[in-house]
């Protein structure tokens, strides 16, 4: 099926950045390129090049959580990111964070608010920034599956340290939005923001 998006992405203003409002759904390259879907556990584990899934392979979580990618489709000269659109890097997540009241308070402001995707107590949660961040877990570097309703975990395109990257994760026990390093080969979830 030809063009880049399962569907158009809307965005929110947030102080002077523009945000997509979902998390990214795209199976193909700016260029028209197919991302390889890898389903299987081995063969995640064991891939250097770009890939994409759906939590535990099931569309109905892609439809609502998005698409999972590891660090070299985020990074993919071909372009991940659709057109007028970019992958943030750690910088724009920062500014993001700060302006929402620094890393501590933050993750409040960006969280969908209930618990209807989000496990209770999904504290400090008020979506102010209308973000909409959702707990869609994570893929393993060891291709397994992991905390689907307890986390968010964003993707940068800045470099970490000790072969990672750069991601922003935040958690339904409090209101942080916390930096750390994510392995690439792990398969986080992608938040693009305007060229």
């Amino acid at each position: 099926m030809p063009g880049q998006t399962l569907s158009v992405h809307s965005s929110v203003t947030i102080g002077s950045q523009e945000w997509m409002d979902s998390n990214l759904k795209v199976t193909a390259y700016r260029n028209g390129d197919p991302i390889q879907q890898v389903d299987d556990i081995y063969e995640w584990s064991n891939s250097t090049t770009g890939a994409m899934c759906l939590y535990e392979e099931k569309r109905e979580y892609g439809k609502v959580f998005g698409c999972l990618y590891n660090w070299y489709a985020v990074n993919d000269p071909r372009g991940l990111a659709p057109e007028g659109w970019r992958i943030p890097e750690d910088e724009d997540w920062q500014r993001l964070a700060d302006y929402l009241g620094g890393s501590d308070r933050a993750g409040g402001a960006l969280k969908q608010r209930g618990i209807k995707h989000w496990k209770k107590p999904n504290s400090g949660a008020t979506n102010n920034s209308g973000f909409s961040a959702l707990p869609g877990g994570f893929r393993s570097l060891y291709g397994d599956f992991r905390h689907l309703g307890l986390y968010s975990y964003f993707w940068s395109s800045s470099p970490f340290k000790n072969n990672c990257a750069s991601i922003r994760v935040m958690g339904y026990f409090d209101s942080k939005v916390i930096h750390t390093g994510g392995a690439l080969e792990s398969g986080y979830s992608v938040r693009c923001i305007r060229e």
